[in-house]
């Protein structure tokens, strides 16, 4: 559904993901902008938003470079993940190379949304034949401006399902509220960041407001532990489904090692993505550079609450709403 206003700037998100649907609450809330959302399929949700269009595109140059021009988009935002360095790359290769041949849109945040890549920028593993490959080519050019937007685990999956647009993520998520289980990932005093998917979509709304990026952008709502996180569930959820201390495994880094060899050479990888992301919560590859996030928040993002894992916690109990 869409409205045109003649003083309105045009959104351009590539990917009709969970995230997006944040993304595109939060850019309605300003009444600034229309929406464009670059789909491989019809999407009725996006259909369905006022001042959103959804574009089918099979993510060709050509095709998402007449879709910038069409709309006169200003910024690009991409949310497509994929493990496939032959979707991802290219991909996210036409993307910027649209960008670069638009008339309008010079601005592009790729889809990285990872952890600190000033210490692991190849963890996750599956993110080396991916995300970093594609760094590459952003860095070699200049026509486009862009920033890698990191923010640790989205914080989202500490809320029941159905409160949240992020789909649950068991197993690789390591708490289960439905089962009242959780694992503790291996010695659970590793660092750790999370994000709400809602704080970061208010933070990207901002960015489109911000002249010059940095690079790097890190955002984060509370950097802490698995052990603490999970203690923290206990206590809030307990209580609520009349329920007291939670199961827990404890999965050592030594088992996580093994099984990054032991499902090296599986035919199905999910076994081995799991492994990848155990492995990116006990390196502390998650806990972004807090030193950036403060000082980043203060130049850029002021006024927007990231919140705490308690704060979304009670956002969820509380609301109707997504959180």
């Amino acid at each position: 559904m869409t409205t045109t206003t003649s003083n309105r700037q045009t959104v351009a998100i590539a990917g009709a993901s969970d995230l997006a649907k944040y993304l595109v609450e939060e850019l309605s809330k300003t009444e600034k902008y229309d929406v464009v959302v670059l789909s491989r399929a019809e999407r009725p949700w996006f259909s369905s938003q006022l001042n959103v269009t959804l574009r089918i595109t099979d993510y060709s140059l050509s095709s998402v470079l007449s879709i910038l021009n069409d709309t006169n988009s200003i910024i690009l935002f991409s949310f497509l993940h994929s493990n496939d360095p032959k979707f991802y790359n290219p991909a996210h290769s036409a993307m910027l190379q649209a960008c670069q041949q638009s008339h309008s849109c010079k601005r592009f945040v790729p889809s990285e949304y990872g952890g600190n890549l000033q210490t692991h920028p190849l963890l996750p593993r599956f993110y080396e034949p991916t995300h970093a490959e594609f760094r590459k080519e952003l860095a070699a050019q200049d026509m486009v401006q862009y920033t890698l937007v990191n923010i640790g685990w989205f914080m989202d999956y500490f809320a029941p399902v159905g409160k949240s647009w992020m789909k649950a993520l068991h197993p690789v998520w390591p708490v289960d509220l439905e089962k009242w289980e959780g694992t503790v990932l291996g010695t659970g005093e590793e660092p750790i960041a999370w994000t709400s998917a809602r704080d970061v979509a208010k933070a990207l709304v901002r960015l489109v407001e911000v002249e010059k990026w940095e690079k790097e952008t890190y955002l984060c709502g509370e950097l802490g532990t698995w052990n603490s996180a999970i203690k923290q569930v206990e206590e809030f959820y307990g209580p609520i489904l009349n329920k007291k201390e939670m199961k827990k495994t404890q999965l050592p880094a030594s088992e996580i090692k093994d099984s990054l060899c032991r499902h090296a050479n599986d035919e199905d990888p999910s076994l081995l993505w799991k492994t990848f992301m155990d492995e990116w919560n006990i390196t502390g590859a998650s806990a972004v550079p807090w030193d950036i996030v403060v000082a980043q928040r203060e130049k850029y993002f002021e006024g927007i609450k990231f919140r705490s894992i308690r704060e979304l916690m009670e956002d969820a109990d509380s609301g109707s709403e997504m959180v």
